[in-house]
């Protein structure tokens, strides 16, 4: 039987055989290589791979198939020339160019029409960013000798930045002062032998506590110091020079007069004659403070310039500014033989002090070398009037502090406050800075409960501080509501300042968490610590607490408006104050604040004439109710005593 595929196999083999012997053999190299087609019988598959290569010559004449070449020269200059394609292509070409320019002239229209974005002011860190105050004795108390330290202070240093949201720390009472000096007294912070040395009590070396300044630079925080120009110990090694007369050392002081009665009738800051007889030089010296404090001599060059190296030394280990303490004190008439007069225009806020600041400023901006990293200048300013205070920003090539700090009048009725408002710089070229207390003053919240005020003025004090243009300066222990101490008044019924520097009060513990129980702190706790304190202030059942209220305040602030906007304020009543901020084609914000203690109805469209507002907005902040509903505006607004709502309009177009 036979096998059909070897039979097909056969078949096969016989058939290509056939095939081949069939074929026509030409030479390769009689081809022309035009016309020759290579073709693959598989693809290159299999075992019997071969090529067959093909004549093509023209048209076969055995095919029905048609080869094209393409046109030639001929050809295609005659369709180029052809009047139709000649059109087509002049059609095409202007059709182009008009595109193009329709193109161009929309874009500058809308250059030219479309709004523009306003530009953002230049703020530097310190206009942007709120600061938080804290009295280094007084914060924490890491080794449980009473005084708050260094390491209490790094310990409790992510509270102020990442809980209250302040990103620059002022920070008091670190310089090295006269151990003898009592450290119950209220100067005794003042009483300095060594301004670029660190207090014993603070517990740290001086290479150490540069290095942390520049670790907090790294991250964008910054640390403020006090400059303190005006005097020093009695035991700094200048005055003990001085008085033994040594040359170079001999002026570093103001002496004057001899044995006998003060050379002129000048006081001091209490009231008191400012002149201190030393037997050693037998001549008087001067002293604006207590005569614990010997003034030094700015009228002197060489003491200017010990003051400034003090700024470079500081400046140096990465201090981001100095707040000037008593600035309106620095420089004193140098003719000790005319009287004070009753504006005190011999001592307080003389010409020479306006002259020595612009020094202190060229220092500062000196190293100012880098956006984010520049060096500031600030000062309180408590006596000077209206035009005085404006020579204390300076203008033009006569610049001075960066920021100036004015008494807050914020206990007063809403049209005081209106007016106040109303006489604060809104340009951005004079900066304020707001605080409501500091180390020398007592608290916001005894000021208020002394005047019969609730802890609703208290948050609408912050608000109002927070949300005006200028940087907040806020003091430890202000944001839960902190009472002054029970320390009595010193002579002339005059407030002492260990009032205001009672512990930080963390908990409602015996010693507030400041230090361990059973340890003595150096200054007795506050009053009312078991209620106000930061543990209370941020329970979880407390939603409209100070500190929380707070804490929303700063984190408002950074929105455009309240940044740089313009200010607006109104009275329409003795208690109710309005205020708007307003950064051109950003939302703006009406705050409303009832200072009173009725419930206040103000109505916005009959007040357009001194607020801004619309029909509608969305209110951002209220301190006793949730936020976030929207508001219509074209009624009245209820307040209760004490309220403080702000209401974010949309941006003008």
């Amino acid at each position: 039987m036979t096998d059909p595929d070897i039979d097909n196999k056969s078949n096969g083999d016989e058939n290509e055989k056939s095939a081949m012997d069939n074929s026509v053999s030409v030479p390769i190299n009689e081809i022309d290589e035009s016309k020759a087609q290579l073709i693959n019988s598989n693809g290159g598959a299999g075992d019997h791979d071969h090529a067959e290569v093909a004549i093509v010559d023209g048209i076969d004449k055995s095919s029905d198939q048609v080869s094209f070449n393409g046109l030639g020269k001929e050809e295609v200059m005659q369709y180029a020339n052809d009047p139709f394609w000649v059109r087509l292509r002049w059609i095409l070409f202007i059709l182009f160019w008009i595109g193009w320019f329709a193109m161009l002239v929309t874009a500058i229209v809308i250059i030219v029409v479309a709004p523009r974005c306003p530009p953002r002011p230049d703020l530097k860190w310190y206009q942007k960013d709120t600061v938080y105050q804290a009295y280094s004795k007084s914060f924490q108390d890491s080794d449980k000798d009473g005084f708050g330290d260094f390491k209490g202070l790094k310990d409790k240093f992510d509270y102020i930045t990442d809980d209250i949201g302040s990103k620059a720390l002022y920070l008091n009472g670190i310089y090295k002062t006269d151990p003898d000096a009592g450290i119950a007294s209220d100067e005794a912070d003042l009483a300095i032998v060594d301004h670029k040395a660190l207090d014993d009590k603070f517990k740290t070396t001086f290479g150490k506590f540069k290095s942390w300044i520049k670790d907090l630079r790294k991250k964008g925080q910054q640390v403020i110091l006090d400059l303190i120009p005006n005097y020093t110990s009695k035991k700094h090694e200048w005055f003990e020079k001085s008085r033994k007369s040594e040359k170079a050392y001999k002026d570093y002081y103001i002496w004057a007069g001899t044995p006998g009665t003060p050379p002129n009738n000048w006081k001091n800051m209490h009231g008191e004659s400012a002149w201190e007889f030393d037997s050693e030089r037998q001549q008087w010296y001067y002293h604006s403070r207590s005569a614990a404090l010997p003034e030094l001599n700015l009228n002197n060059e060489a003491v200017r310039k010990e003051i400034k190296d003090i700024m470079k030394h500081w400046f140096g280990a990465g201090v981001g500014g100095f707040n000037i303490m008593d600035v309106e004190y620095l420089v004193e008439s140098k003719n000790v033989s005319v009287d004070d007069d009753a504006s005190r225009s011999q001592t307080r806020n003389t010409q020479g002090t306006l002259d020595f600041l612009k020094e202190l400023r060229s220092v500062a901006n000196s190293y100012s070398d880098k956006p984010g990293r520049e060096r500031f200048l600030s000062g309180n300013v408590m006596h000077a009037d209206q035009n005085q205070t404006k020579q204390y920003w300076g203008e033009k090539d006569d610049k001075r502090l960066h920021l100036v700090m004015p008494t807050m009048k914020l206990t007063e009725s809403a049209e005081a406050i209106r007016q106040w408002i109303d006489d604060l710089p809104d340009d951005g070229k004079q900066w304020l800075g707001l605080q409501l207390g500091n180390q020398d003053v007592s608290r916001i919240a005894s000021r208020a409960t002394a005047s019969g005020k609730t802890t609703d003025f208290i948050k609408a004090t912050h608000a109002i501080q927070m949300l005006l243009p200028g940087t907040p300066f806020n003091y430890y222990g202000d944001e839960f509501g902190q009472m002054d101490g029970k320390e009595n008044n010193l002579a002339n019924n005059r407030f002492n300042p260990l009032n205001a520097r009672t512990p930080m009060q963390w908990t409602d513990e015996d010693n507030v968490g400041f230090t361990d129980i059973g340890v003595t702190p150096w200054v007795p706790v506050g009053q009312d610590y078991k209620k106000n304190n930061l543990r209370v202030s941020r329970s979880h059942y407390n939603d409209h607490s100070i500190f929380r209220l707070l804490t929303q305040l700063v984190e408002l602030r950074q929105r455009e408006s309240f940044q740089w906007g313009k200010t607006k304020a109104c009275a329409p009543s003795k208690d109710v104050l309005l205020f708007t901020r307003k950064a051109e084609r950003f939302p703006y914000f009406l705050t409303l604040v009832n200072l009173g203690t009725d419930k206040a109805y103000p109505h916005l469209p009959s007040l357009k004439d001194c607020v801004d507002s619309k029909d509608e907005g969305t209110v951002v902040f209220h301190s006793s109710e949730d936020a976030g509903e929207k508001k219509d505006t074209k009624n009245a607004i209820g307040l209760a005593p004490g309220d403080v709502v702000v209401i974010e309009f949309t941006a003008d177009q």
